[in-house]
């Protein structure tokens, strides 16, 4: 007998989820008892994302212990001005300027015009305006520094219908989202008209190659989306697996240009009940951050698991290096691992947090 860790989503009542950092992930551990061989050859994680590539060395820019923060949720830099999401705190996020050496507070708590609950995917245009995407309410939140004392608010901007919505990216005129869609795993948002459409099919688990369009929306949930600079594509990861998506974007239609899937995750997949999506403690952790640049995917891979590591799994030593149209050009190790990413347009550099929440540039 051993233990596994059960990722349970709702099966529909999504109405509740407004409380303080409540997530739409219920988490309980149940023991399993060994059941008949079967080929799970599909969860063996390809050689091809394993390091064995050079070390990446990497400098120190800042502690960002020195700002009250102790545990990034997300980052994204654009030159003076960096991002941090915050985690079990009154605020949402930190905006750190690196010149001054000030910082000020984001997206307090709560339920207001410029409040959120949970955010994710922080992200910064060419222009330095900050997204963040807060999935409990649907509300994308945009605000730009112009030097943090002095910066401006835009209004959010709500992504329309009932759907779930639960990874989102603003581009100039459109808004491209994740969510629990049975039309299609991607949804491409019109902020010139309000009109929408879905694209693409959701990857096919060998495992359950018959879940319903609903169970394999919550399957596929746990995603990393990133927009390319010139908007014209995007790349998707999946956390929890090995898998990988390259998009591109030609008017208001999404195509397939690329996608690898490493390794598969290790689940118990149903259809009916409360929890549709179970993930045992010894899936490994997939692709924990994504950043790029208009000719490069940068990826951080973890290849740990809950069983081994517990709350250690984000922290992630390997960095990928993709072009756009899939080719993985490098496998590189970085020694003092690194939880999240962002590629800074300014400055054309990685920069990253380590688990002691140190952000340092890499020397790539």
């Amino acid at each position: 007998m051993f233990l596994r860790k059960w990722v349970g989503f709702p099966g529909n009542d999504f109405k509740r989820i407004k409380t303080m950092k409540k997530h739409l992930v219920t988490l309980l551990l149940v023991p399993l008892f060994a059941s008949c061989s079967t080929d799970n050859s599909y969860l063996s994680v390809s050689p091809d994302i394993q390091a064995t590539g050079n070390d990446v060395t990497s400098t120190l820019v800042a502690d960002l212990s020195a700002y009250g923060i102790t545990s990034p949720s997300k980052i994204t830099k654009h030159g003076d001005i960096l991002a941090v999401g915050l985690r079990n705190k009154l605020t949402n996020v930190n905006l750190v300027n690196l010149s001054t050496r000030s910082s000020q507070d984001w997206l307090p708590l709560g339920d207001g015009t410029n409040e959120a609950y949970t955010v994710d995917n922080l992200s910064v245009n060419s222009q330095g305006e900050i997204s963040a995407f807060d999935f409990e309410t649907g509300k994308l939140h945009r605000y730009n520094p112009s030097g943090v004392s002095r910066g401006s608010t835009t209004p959010p901007l709500a992504l329309t219908n009932d759907a779930i919505h639960l990874s989102a990216v603003q581009g100039d005129n459109f808004v491209i989202s994740t969510g629990l869609y049975e039309q299609g795993r991607y949804r491409y948002y019109s902020l010139e008209d309000d009109s929408e459409s879905y694209f693409i099919d959701y990857p096919v688990h060998p495992g359950y190659p018959d879940l319903s369009p609903y169970s394999t929306s919550v399957l596929w949930a746990s995603t990393v989306l990133c927009l390319r600079p010139d908007n014209k594509a995007f790349v998707c990861t999946d956390i929890r697996s090995g898998q990988i998506d390259i998009c591109r974007i030609e008017g208001k239609t999404i195509t397939l240009t690329c996608r690898h899937c490493y390794y598969y995750p290790h689940v118990d997949a149903r259809n009916e009940g409360a929890v549709r999506v179970a993930y045992y403690a010894d899936n490994i952790t997939g692709f924990q951050d994504v950043a790029v640049s208009n000719d490069r995917i940068f990826v951080l891979y973890s290849g740990k698991t809950y069983k081994a590591e517990r709350q250690k799994i984000a922290n992630c030593p390997t960095l990928l290096v993709f072009d756009w149209d899939g080719t993985l050009l490098e496998t590189r190790t970085i020694p003092q691992m690194a939880t999240y990413i962002s590629y800074d347009l300014e400055e054309n550099a990685l920069y990253g947090t380590t688990p002691d929440a140190k952000l340092v540039r890499y020397d790539i």
